[in-house]
């Protein structure tokens, strides 16, 4: 590391009373020893918004709500030390034992870690019309890619391998998107009210890089983005993530859906959601769009990137339906269970 970037370590470091012993990049990470222990040092562009949504997390871990890696105060009680467009904050350090490159521990890791941030922070329900309404209006704008490239491969005379490939699943997905459709369509209940959903704390980028884990200890970090929100899409956007990132022999999706479930049991509304998000996944649109704009296309890793990733998402809408249809079995037999040992009672 050069006299450069030590100078402004040190005057960063300054406000912590810390006198670095030695210093490397670490990623995006700046790792610093010190007499006192080893930190990380982040240096990063920040809006007031970010500022405060760092606040909001320092203030629920400090409270022992959620467990997560925040900003170390400064000996002035800062959070954040801000220098014109950047800012800088220090973070105790993590000695990973768990590789970056093994992704199917970190993400079971990480759907439980989610469901302990959404559960911990859970609000009351709120109407959530606004949120349907903008779902389908995100389900139209990728219909309108599928039949765009549709249309177009249609019209080729020979069409090409990718193409052809597409041509074959297309009436599978547009089926799908039709019933996401119908589903997100109808925000009002029987009654004919706005539906309602529970809200809590979003990290607002979950990924298995912005999830710490050590021996037993897990933690989230990185969460200038959190926010409060309908939780039951970032669920759903972690799913749909996974099943782009893993391969399908990696992915054991009753496993995930149980570590979430276990410690952030969904209800009926948000099961549904979660079943009706998974029906128009935004890789294939994206991987349509690539294809389009593509001058000079390798069909055969168009191909093979399309196959899997039909595969995978398939495997996984499957296992996670099952799931939810032993759940709904399994409350269903309780309740005649409970209903014959109540009618038992009155008989007797």
């Amino acid at each position: 590391m050069d006299q450069k970037d030590s100078s402004w370590i040190n005057r960063i470091l300054f406000y912590y009373d810390l006198v670095p012993i030695s210093l490397a990049a670490e990623g995006g990470l700046t790792r610093v020893d010190t007499y006192f222990g080893r930190f990380a040092l982040k240096r990063k562009v920040l809006n007031d918004r970010q500022v405060r949504a760092l606040q909001t997390v320092y203030a629920l871990a400090r409270r022992l709500v959620i467990d997560a890696v925040c900003p170390l105060p400064t000996k002035y009680g800062d959070l954040i030390i801000r220098d014109q467009a950047t800012s800088y904050y220090l973070m105790p350090w993590f000695q990973e034992t768990v590789d970056a490159s093994n992704l199917p521990e970190r993400y079971h890791h990480l759907f439980h870690k989610a469901a302990q941030l959404h559960r911990q922070t859970m609000e009351k329900k709120q109407e959530c019309a606004t949120l349907y309404q903008g779902m389908v209006r995100v389900l139209g704008q990728r219909q309108m890619i599928w039949e765009h490239f549709l249309y177009t491969a249609e019209h080729h005379v020979y069409p090409s391998p990718f193409e052809q490939t597409v041509l074959q699943s297309a009436f599978i997905y547009l089926e799908n998107m039709q019933r996401a459709r119908d589903f997100f369509s109808r925000d009002k209940d029987e009654e004919g009210k706005s539906k309602k959903m529970r809200r809590a704390l979003c990290h607002g980028r979950l990924t298995p890089l912005h999830l710490l884990i050590e021996n037993e200890r897990s933690c989230l970090t990185n969460f200038e983005n959190s926010e409060d929100g309908f939780f039951i899409v970032e669920t759903a956007a972690l799913f749909e993530q996974a099943a782009v990132m893993l391969e399908r022999k990696q992915s054991d999706w009753r496993a995930f859906y149980q570590s979430y479930q276990s410690a952030c049991p969904l209800d009926e509304e948000e099961q549904g959601f979660l079943q009706h998000f998974l029906l128009f996944p935004s890789a294939h649109a994206d991987l349509l769009i690539r294809y389009s704009q593509s001058e000079t296309a390798d069909e055969q890793w168009f191909v093979s990137r399309w196959t899997r990733l039909c595969e995978t998402h398939q495997f996984m809408y499957t296992a996670i339906t099952k799931m939810m249809k032993e759940e709904q079995k399994r409350k269903d037999e309780l309740r005649k269970q409970k209903e014959a040992e109540e009618k038992q009672e009155a008989d007797d």
